[in-house]
């Protein structure tokens, strides 16, 4: 038993390692895009085992993966052509907006109108050059690693090789145990994943309500920015609204506070409805999830931020596995 437990351990600590690894080499994009490519591929498979045969279920969830990848990929370039359509006429009505209330409450502002701006984007790019080169070729980097993430994904899903029988050797041993921890953090990453569409689709169908009401300008650009924004725990909301708030202010001072106090208001009575969603999948506090949030940024970027709650989970489940004998 004593070698179980040592064993056990050895499992937990090599998963961890797996994880610091992702942290060490940047593999951030390419963990969450097979975790999402996966989880999305098994929880097809598993609504249609029921109705077909297991070999071509699994045929049939690679299919619809495919389809419905080739559908988000063509909503994803949409949703950046009008950013890129959509943000230059946004911050052209936003500036001079900015720039009256800025002269109006006497704060100092770099530029008074879009051409002073863009001025000092200019400025900054021909100054920043060399970093800006090197990022564009860590994007290119992370677009490549998201390829090989979503193709080890769908390789793994559908490889046939047998497990094999496990037996009492130290290698069958280490294997299960491993085994079990990926099987818990996919659980915990399901989890995860559903809550925050779920959170995201609740959020997008009332702002949507709102800007169609209100007449808001850009809406095929801010509800799908809303959805895509939302699916990020808790910094999404503020992105979006921030995104939203700005554009009510290229129209006038009134739709910015009215579309202000809306998302105030939506997001307090979201939050009983959040906290019964997140509360049902990781019955976490808040200010672990908030801190959890900080440390995947600070470790992943933007992955860290969407792996944060399901790391959480996965930690509680491993340690409320382990039970603690009484000293006495």
């Amino acid at each position: 038993m004593e070698s179980k437990k040592r064993i056990r351990i050895a499992a937990q600590f090599l998963f961890a390692g797996l994880l610091l690894l992702a942290a060490v080499f940047h593999l951030g994009a390419a963990l969450l895009a097979g975790l999402f490519s996966y989880t999305i591929l098994d929880m097809t498979n598993r609504r249609l085992t029921y109705r077909a045969p297991r070999r071509g279920a699994r045929w049939l969830s690679l299919g619809i993966f495919i389809l419905a990848s080739s559908f988000l990929g063509g909503v994803f370039w949409f949703f950046v052509r009008q950013t890129v359509v959509t943000v230059p006429s946004l911050l052209a009505d936003l500036v001079p907006k900015l720039a009256a209330l800025a002269r109006h409450y006497h704060v100092p502002m770099p530029f008074d109108n879009i051409n002073e701006l863009r001025e000092a984007v200019l400025y900054f790019t021909r100054e920043n050059v060399s970093e800006i080169t090197h990022a564009s070729g860590l994007l290119t980097r992370q677009f490549f690693h998201v390829a090989i993430g979503i193709f080890v994904s769908i390789l793994c899903f559908m490889s046939d090789a047998p497990e094999g029988p496990f037996s009492s050797n130290l290698y069958d041993v280490l294997r299960g145990e491993f085994n079990e921890r990926i099987s818990r953090f996919m659980r915990s990453f399901e989890r995860m994943l559903s809550a925050q569409v779920t959170i995201s689709g609740i959020n997008t169908f009332l702002t949507a309500i709102f800007l169609v009401m209100t007449g808001f300008p850009h809406i095929t650009f801010l509800i799908p920015a809303t959805f895509v924004l939302g699916i990020l725990p808790i910094i999404g909301n503020v992105l979006s609204n921030t995104i939203i708030v700005s554009t009510g202010l290229t129209l006038s001072a009134k739709h910015a506070i009215l579309a202000l106090i809306f998302l105030v208001a939506i997001h307090k009575g979201e939050y009983l409805l959040n906290s019964r969603i997140m509360g049902a999948s990781f019955r976490i506090p808040m200010w672990q999830v908030l801190l959890g949030i900080l440390v995947g940024e600070v470790v992943l970027g933007v992955p860290g931020i969407v792996l944060a709650p399901a790391v959480l989970h996965y930690i509680r489940e491993e340690m409320q596995s382990i039970p603690v004998e009484d000293a006495a």
